[in-house]
């Protein structure tokens, strides 16, 4: 439990889940507000959670109460070295470029900081030995 101030990084099934009500975001969303903790999401993650429908206004609604977090020439680097690095240890390829982005901006963030994330096996792996927490939506 959150007892103190974090930096929330919303992952886009988190993002997601915020938009649609999800009870688990509320309850996140709750903590956030008791704890006086910030919640934040990557200019990346939008690009996953919108497709220029009807459907985006209650992303748009949503990540008005966010701070949305732009990615940096910093955070770029960053990224590409943590995707590298997880690359190297996965036995099947996948692309973990989004994923690294949202690692590298938790990494610019002011700590300490929580990742919220449908999948946090890949968050995990990229921020591992980082004093980053990641938990999982379910």
């Amino acid at each position: 439990m959150i007892i103190r101030p974090h930096s929330i990084l919303l992952d886009a099934e988190a993002l997601s889940a915020l938009a649609t009500g999800a009870r688990i975001m509320q309850a996140w969303a709750t903590v956030a507000r008791r704890s006086d903790s910030v919640l934040h999401a990557s200019a990346i993650t939008l690009v996953e959670v919108t497709d220029g429908t009807a459907r985006d206004s209650a992303v748009r609604r949503i990540s008005k109460a966010l701070r949305i977090d732009p990615v940096t020439e910093e955070i770029g680097y960053t990224a590409g070295r943590l995707r590298a690095a997880a690359a190297s240890a996965r036995r099947k390829p996948r692309d973990l470029t989004v994923d690294a982005i949202v690692a590298a901006t938790a990494l610019a963030l002011p700590a300490p900081v929580v990742v919220l994330t449908g999948d946090p096996g890949d968050l995990g792996m990229l921020l591992a030995g980082a004093e980053v927490g990641v938990e999982g939506l379910a």
